[in-house]
């Protein structure tokens, strides 16, 4: 079993590349979404991860969470019914109306098919941590991995993580119980990414000499 991790990235970029409307750009996402995540099973990857936003995305305008949303939304709209659906994250920062239907959309999802597509939404390793503080502060002796582990916004290691758009930076993107998650930066914006262009940076992560924080047997 092994999980991907995708930092959708380059919607607005790729708007005014194309000379279109925001609107526009997040649907086209929408469709590469659903195709990315056809690409990571047919890989035979059993989750895939997909950060929909960080807390300081919500800090823009409600127009744009919305359209944002609305297309994040959209995806497991068409795709619930062929694979597992799951989501985690800051869930406080996320309008209610998408919480209520994500939810639904879980309830509704094939809980049996091997194949388990997982939001994470309102990213951020400090209200993270502090979340997981405030829950058992005063409550347990002491912090251990296992209760971390099981707290954690993304409840498995990361193998590897993918962020197209030519940014090489996490942008608080940080999975935190993933220390040898395997990184892949790409130059092409989401919206243009290819099979080609996925199996390309899927074939450089999958090279890597993976030690774990040892030396080299």
């Amino acid at each position: 079993m092994s999980n991907l991790m995708l930092l959708p990235d380059g919607m607005r970029r790729w708007s005014q590349k194309q000379g279109v409307s925001l609107d526009d750009s997040y649907a086209a996402m929408t469709d590469k979404l659903v195709e990315f995540t056809g690409w990571a099973r047919e890989e035979g990857f059993t989750t895939f991860y997909i950060t929909v936003s960080s807390v300081a995305n919500y800090s823009r305008s409600a127009e744009v969470v919305e359209t944002a949303m609305n297309a994040f939304t959209e995806v497991v709209r068409r795709s619930h019914d062929t694979l597992n659906f799951n989501y985690s994250g800051t869930l406080d920062v996320v309008p209610e109306q998408w919480i209520t239907e994500l939810n639904a959309l879980r309830d509704k999802s094939d809980k049996n098919s091997g194949f388990t597509l997982h939001y994470i939404m309102g990213m951020s390793l400090a209200h993270e941590v502090i979340g997981i503080f405030n829950k058992y502060n005063g409550k347990i002796p002491a912090m251990t991995e296992e209760i971390l582990a099981d707290n954690a916004y993304v409840p498995e290691p990361v193998d590897f993580l993918i962020r197209p758009g030519g940014h090489v930076r996490m942008s608080s993107f940080y999975p935190l119980m993933s220390p040898f998650a395997e990184m892949g930066f790409s130059p092409t914006l989401l919206n243009d990414m290819t099979r080609a262009d996925f199996d390309a940076v899927l074939e450089d992560l999958r090279g890597r000499d993976r030690r774990y924080g040892l030396y080299p047997a």
